[in-house]
């Protein structure tokens, strides 16, 4: 059996993209539509088309993931050899219960496309929008990837999955983006902090998967599907 990749940071550059129109409406909260050619605003939709072709020539897709060892809990905390401080709260300890090692990911569009709507914000505000809420929707495909690289890596040594808790959800507070970016050398992907804890690029997401011994895990608690993983972090925002 291959060895376990546990403290060794794993990078991902030039992810491969696909940029769906479905998933696009969806982030622009226009409902029951899959496809542009749905619309019945033929402008809205050549602005949103537009929007997604540039993309495409913007976006640059990185990510890093690091595993981590769990070696106890104690008060609100989950500890690791690395840090007693990381893992912190109510949430945290619930997610993590069943857990023997847990993933951090960041990951990142790049900064090209917040600069383009930075430029256009002044100018073209309506295409900005659509601009940003293409690039919001791609940081987060670049986190589903990164998401699966960690199931395939954790079903491999026979574990199950959580769902996927972002920094600065629920109890889980945002100044531990700070160890989030150390451990998995962010830096080298382009992803800072802020003093205030934002990443930069801000079209970046940074998140921890616990790997679960699915023995140990109640019937009634079963791997989260993404759709799953969408309604935690919106319940917990």
């Amino acid at each position: 059996m291959p060895s376990m990749r546990i403290g060794s940071p794993v990078f991902f550059n030039n992810i491969p993209f696909e940029i769906e129109e479905r998933q696009i409406l969806r982030e622009m909260r226009i409902p029951r539509k899959s496809f542009l050619k749905e619309l019945d605003e033929p402008g809205l939709a050549n602005q949103i088309r537009k929007a997604i072709d540039e993309g495409y020539r913007l976006i640059r897709g990185k990510g890093v993931y690091r595993t981590l060892a769990l070696t106890g809990q104690e008060d609100q905390k989950v500890l690791t050899r690395e840090s007693s401080t990381l893992f912190v709260g109510e949430k945290m300890v619930k997610l993590l219960r069943y857990c023997d090692y847990a993933s951090l990911l960041v990951a990142t569009i790049g900064p090209d496309l917040e600069t383009r709507v930075d430029q256009l914000a002044a100018d073209e505000p309506a295409y900005a929008f659509f601009l940003e809420r293409v690039g919001a929707w791609m940081a987060d495909y670049m986190g589903i990837l990164v998401d699966r690289a960690i199931e395939k890596e954790a079903k491999r040594f026979g574990y199950g999955r959580t769902f996927r808790f972002g920094v600065g959800y629920g109890d889980w507070p945002l100044s531990r983006q700070a160890e989030v970016m150390e451990l998995t050398q962010a830096q080298r992907i382009g992803v800072s902090l802020t003093e205030s804890f934002i990443m930069i690029p801000r079209l970046s997401v940074s998140a921890v998967i616990g790997w679960e011994r699915t023995l140990d895990v109640p019937d009634k608690k079963k791997t989260a599907t993404k759709k799953d993983n969408e309604e935690e972090n919106e319940d917990e925002a």
